[in-house]
């Protein structure tokens, strides 16, 4: 009688556990897609314009950036409200990127003279990734497929800061 009890504790686990692995894993798969521009537009007409880190306090009143791409699409330019560090230790507002790639959902750029390398000696190259229409995050091609920033939210057209 006993070994009944554990075959059937050990079915019921088996037969709980996979139902909810299973959720596990869409839901992440869910978290982790790209958004895609809508077929009349591109993901250089979404991604341009003024934009926060959610992350920052004061964001788009304060800490904002502008996403500007040159008509052919060969150049995104970011310029910041303020004055950030970059990684060689200078201050700057301008990141320019050569764009190497792009879907409906990412644009891949290469930021010139980054000093950053990948594990095997390679320059830094991100990923713009649309998560909505008013949000995205970065991803490093260098990191797993699942990792990004925090996420980046669109400013209003106003000057004021609401969520």
């Amino acid at each position: 009688m006993a070994s009944r009890v554990h075959a059937i504790i050990a079915r019921t686990a088996v037969a709980l556990a996979l139902p909810g692995l299973a959720a596990i894993v869409a839901g992440y798969l869910w978290y982790v897609r790209p958004y895609g521009a809508p077929s009349d537009t591109d993901v250089f007409t979404v991604a341009q314009g003024r934009w926060a880190w959610t992350t920052t306090a004061g964001g788009c009143r304060n800490d904002w950036h502008r996403i500007t791409f040159t008509p052919d699409h060969q150049v995104m330019t970011i310029t910041s409200s303020k004055p950030y560090e970059g990684a060689d230790g200078a201050l700057d507002s301008v990141a320019v990127y050569d764009i190497q790639a792009h879907t409906q959902s990412w644009i891949r750029g290469a930021i010139r003279g980054e000093t950053r390398l990948t594990a095997d000696g390679r320059p830094v190259v991100w990923d713009l990734v649309l998560r909505s229409p008013d949000r995205y995050a970065w991803h490093r091609t260098d990191w797993f497929r699942g990792g990004y920033t925090a996420e980046i939210r669109r400013c209003p057209d106003s000057a004021d800061d609401r969520p």
